[in-house]
This record gives C-alpha cells, structure tokens and sequence, in this order.
C-alpha cells in the first residue's frame, strides 16, 4: 500500500476505532461501575476524541486521554484502573507510538509511570504491583508501536532512496546518450569542415587572377576551418576519453538490412518494409535513424524472446517514419531494471532532430516504437498538415 492510499485509509480507520472505543467504555462503565449515565458517557466520549485527535494534534489527544484515565480512577475508587478505560489508553497509546517520534513516546511512558505511582501510593485497595504491571505492559505498548513506526519510515526510507537512484540512473542514461550522440556528430561535422578546409584551399588555385580581397577570403575560411576542426579533434578526445571503443564508420540506413540479417540469424522473424523511395539523408539523421532501429530491435529481443518484429521506414516528402513492433510474447518496454534506457536515448534522438517518439504497447499485446523525423528540421508538431 502506497503512502497516498494509507493517507486516505488513515482518517476512516481513527474514526471507526474511535466510534468503537466511545460505544464500548461508555457501555462498559454503566454496567461494571458505580459511574452514572453522563460521567460515563462523558469518560468514554473523552477516550473517543483523544484518538481522532491523534489525526492532526497527537500528543495533546494523549494528555487529554491519560487526564481522563486519572480522573475516572480517582472517582472511581475501587482499583488502580478502571479497566474500561485504562484499555482504552492502550489503544490511545499505542496510535501515539505510532505518529510521534520515539522521545515523545518516552515522554509519554514516564507521565504514565509517574500517575501509576501517585495513585497506587494515595489510593485504597491498590498495591505497587499493579502500578508496576501497568508501567510494563504501558511500556510494551510503546516499544511495539514505535518498532512499527520505525519500520514504516524504514520502508518509506528504502522507497525514497530507490526512486531517487531510478531517477539518478534515467540522468546518467540521458547524459551517455548525449554523449555518444555528440561523438557520432563529431565524425559527421568533421567531415563536412575538411571538406570546407580542402575546397577553400583549392579554390585559391582555381580561380584565374584572383583579386586580393578573395584570396584574402579563401584564406580565412581555410584557417577557420582548418581551426574548427582542429577543436573538434580536441573536443573529441574529451569525449573518448574514458571509453577505449575504436573508431569506425558511422552507420547509416542502408546498414539495416545487414542489422535485420544478424537478428535472422539469431533465429528471430523479422519483415523489413520500405515505403517510398529512399533517399540521401543528412549523415546525422542517418545515424540517428540506424540507433533506433538498432534499439528497438534490442528490446525486442530482451523482453520478446519469441515473437515475430516487423520494420517499416516510410519516407514521405517532408519526413521519415520509423515502426518497429513485435507481436504478443513478452513486451519490448520497460519492464526490467534498466530497461529504459534504451527508450531514453532514442527520446533524446528523436528531440535532437525535431522530431516526435512514442513507444508503448499495443491492444494485442505486444510493443511498438513510433519514431517521426522531419527531413527539414521543423518538428512534425509545428506542421499543420501532419495527421498524427
């Protein structure tokens, strides 16, 4: 039970066991004490709203619950306790134990123990031994509620601290993917960059009688670049600093069908559809595509171990749609430790290039990942004509 639901159980639960403390005293009182009618019911409805008041003001329903145990006893006469109420006192006890920190419930032991010994000395027909029997099983009370208590908030310790390193866990993940993100990126741009290195240097050569104005052009495009460059190979030893992964050729889209051939392989059904006419796409979108379907496909292999996938890429005019799905037979989300990972980098894939993400189950059972990537760089959110 969650602390919402035990927040919203915790009023009825005080109300009812007060109704049933208030009926039982007062009934309790009528018939085994010389008590008349309104004491009675003035002692019992006393022990009732001590316990509602432990909703809100714990400590004060307390005192009010031990005033009217001492004062019952002293009207009373006849033993240390009435019975009725010092019962009653428990249940009042044991809810203090429950709400206060594990002083207080000690403070509230010795007040007990304190009136114990004041009435078992200037009371008739009492003896110290009930006063002691009542110290311990007070005390037993107490140990036992604030044992709960402290488990409780044990619990509730242990749920915070996992939550907080879930959340700790989708942080770093976000922050890997950022990076091997900015890692694939630097190879794409430092590409681009020499080329505009070698094409400003070639073209100080290409051009007949160049005025000086232009060569003085070319070359500070060709310095630039040349020093863009140079800090991206720097920027880029950051990056790989800590990951002893070689260097290789970025993958693109037209490396699926050899990532569907592995998964073949593996035994696994897998159905590769192309709607459209594929074309050339920015190398970072490229990239990008390839990780979400590589990632998909992952999931589907770790938490669908037996169902058939399928792909669809669809280039549109404006846009490129990715959807992977895997049938019934476990579910491609989230669903173990660390699992959404993978759903995170994909999102923040999907973000860097505008586009829109949606990974979920589907009616039938099985998962699917929805991945839009607009070929102009707007967000499909922001195009009017889109349907989805």
């Amino acid at each position: 039970m969650n602390i919402r639901m035990r927040q919203q159980w915790r009023l009825p639960a005080l109300l009812a066991t007060s109704v049933f403390v208030f009926v039982v005293v007062d009934h309790t009182l009528l018939s085994d004490t010389t008590l008349g009618a309104r004491p009675s019911t003035g002692f019992a409805l006393i022990q009732a709203l001590a316990i509602v008041l432990q909703i809100r003001l714990p400590r004060i329903g307390w005192a009010a619950s031990l005033t009217a145990v001492g004062c019952a006893s002293v009207v009373v006469r006849e033993s240390l306790w009435v019975d009725a109420m010092f019962n009653s006192y428990l249940v009042v006890l044991g809810i203090l134990a429950l709400r206060v920190s594990w002083r207080s419930a000690v403070a509230a032991w010795a007040a007990t123990t304190a009136l114990s010994l004041v009435l078992a000395l200037t009371m008739p027909h009492t003896r110290l031994t009930d006063a002691v029997e009542s110290v311990l099983l007070t005390g037993l009370v107490l140990v036992a509620g604030s044992a709960i208590r402290a488990l409780f908030q044990s619990r509730r310790d242990a749920l915070a601290q996992s939550a907080e390193s879930e959340r700790q866990r989708e942080r770093n993940a976000v922050l890997e993917e950022r990076t091997r993100i900015a890692r694939e990126l630097h190879d794409v741009v430092a590409h681009h960059m020499s080329v505009v290195a070698i094409q400003a240097g070639a073209a100080q050569h290409r051009v007949a009688d160049p005025s000086p104005e232009l060569l003085a052009g070319l070359e500070a495009i060709q310095s630039s670049a040349a020093a863009a460059l140079g800090e991206m190979r720097r920027i880029l030893g950051v990056l790989r600093a800590d990951s002893d992964a070689p260097t290789h050729p970025q993958p693109c889209l037209d490396d699926v069908n050899e990532l569907v051939d592995g998964v073949r392989a593996a035994g696994r059904s897998v159905t590769l559809t192309l709607h459209g006419t594929a074309r050339d796409l920015p190398p970072g979108m490229a990239v990008s595509a390839y990780r979400i379907v590589q990632e998909a496909l992952s999931n589907a292999l770790r938490h669908a171990p037996t169902a058939a996938i399928t792909v669809e890429l669809c280039y549109r005019e404006t846009e490129l749609t990715l959807d992977i799905r895997n049938a019934p037979g476990g579910s491609a989300g989230p669903v173990t430790h660390g699992a959404g990972q993978g759903l995170i980098g994909m999102r923040e894939r999907v973000a860097m290039l505008n586009g829109s993400f949606d990974a979920g189950p589907t009616p039938e059972g099985g998962y699917h990942v929805h991945a839009r990537l607009p070929l102009d760089g707007r967000s499909p959110r922001d195009d009017p004509g889109t349907d989805r």
